[in-house]
């Protein structure tokens, strides 16, 4: 890259930043008269500024629409994750009601184990209680017999828990009394228990009820996010591409418009914006001025090729002339020897 390509590089570059900070200042100016075009009274450029106002308008509209959207599917989600705490709620009360059943079958076992409580409500219990004795008597009889007693044992024992828990319901539909403080306690507490779990299956019940009824809204809502982000991207496109042609009109028609009341944050931009256009200027003349030079240089060079080629050229005639000047000599002393043979 010679000397002329950076200085028009460096050029270009300097006329691009200054076409943007243009554009920002014609942009100001705009916002600006049209904030106070109602005191200003502007009489030029109407159309211009109705179009501006009109963009505006359509950005606050869709803003407007896409905030509704927003607040829409925001409660849609809230609602969702109000749904996601109540079943970790339900999960929690599922857990602590089988922790508070296994703990009341035992003391329930406990009981009928002393044939302390009502042998028909707990009817089961007391079967179990005799089987599991007549396994624990099992280990005197033979070996195939304790073998198999062994192994039953070992089946009942890992069904332990699911037993207690059956003995609890029963404590729960009878109205049977336990016996002891701790087992009355320990009821009491799985009936809190099961009634918090309705309470939150009601929960989840209505809040699910809710969601199927909305959730094409918020499907809806969730499309119209994505169609408005789309949409007000470019109205604000159309809105500044609005203000900048008002602003860039103003200040060609400044002389018609300009007086005694124009406010001074407008003459400020109006006096950037002459600033830019004399750097502009001085920069295109400088640039027709390298451009100039460079096609000059460029004929230079272009003579100097044509004068090298006249040098190649004289030269090469300078040896036809010597070569010409070497046959006329040679044709001339032909001619004296046809003379000689009297010819």
């Amino acid at each position: 890259m010679n000397g002329a390509e950076e200085l028009l590089n460096d050029i270009a570059e300097r006329e691009e930043a200054l076409q943007e900070s243009k554009r920002c200042l014609e942009l100001k100016l705009g916002l600006e008269a049209a904030r106070d075009h109602a005191v200003l009274s502007i009489p030029l450029g109407g159309k211009l500024l109705e179009e501006a106002l009109a963009a505006s308008t359509g950005v606050a509209e869709a803003e407007k629409e896409a905030e509704e959207a927003e607040k829409m599917l925001s409660l849609w989600r809230c609602d969702e994750e109000k749904l996601g705490k109540i079943m970790e709620n339900l999960k929690n009360d599922t857990d602590k009601i089988r922790s508070l059943s296994i703990r009341l079958g035992a003391m329930i076992y406990e009981q009928c184990s002393f044939s302390l409580l009502d042998k028909e409500t707990y009817r089961i219990v007391y079967d179990d209680i005799e089987e599991d004795r007549k396994l624990e008597t099992a280990e005197d009889a033979p070996f195939f017999q304790r073998l198999l007693g062994s192994g039953k044992a070992k089946m009942r024992k890992m069904g332990e828990e699911s037993r207690f828990v059956s003995y609890a319901l029963i404590a729960l539909d009878s109205p049977a009394p336990l016996a002891g403080e701790n087992s009355v306690a320990l009821l009491s507490s799985l009936k809190d228990a099961h009634a918090e779990k309705s309470g939150h299956e009601e929960e989840k019940k209505a809040l699910l009820e809710k969601l199927q009824s909305e959730r094409e809204r918020g499907k809806a809502a969730e499309r119209s996010i994505s169609f408005h982000a789309d949409r007000i991207r470019s109205l604000k496109k159309t809105e500044e591409d609005a203000f900048v042609s008002y602003g860039s009109y103003l200040f060609d028609k400044g002389h018609s418009w300009i007086d005694k009341d124009t406010p001074a944050s407008l003459l400020d931009i109006l006096e950037q914006l002459l600033d830019i256009s004399r750097e502009q200027e001085a920069l295109s003349k400088e640039k027709e001025r390298i451009e100039r030079e460079a096609r000059a240089d460029d004929y230079r060079a272009l003579i100097e090729s044509e004068e090298g080629k006249i040098l190649v050229l004289e030269k090469e005639k300078e040896r036809i002339d010597r070569e010409i000047a070497q046959i006329k000599k040679e044709i001339d002393s032909l001619k004296v020897r046809i003379e000689r043979l009297g010819l």
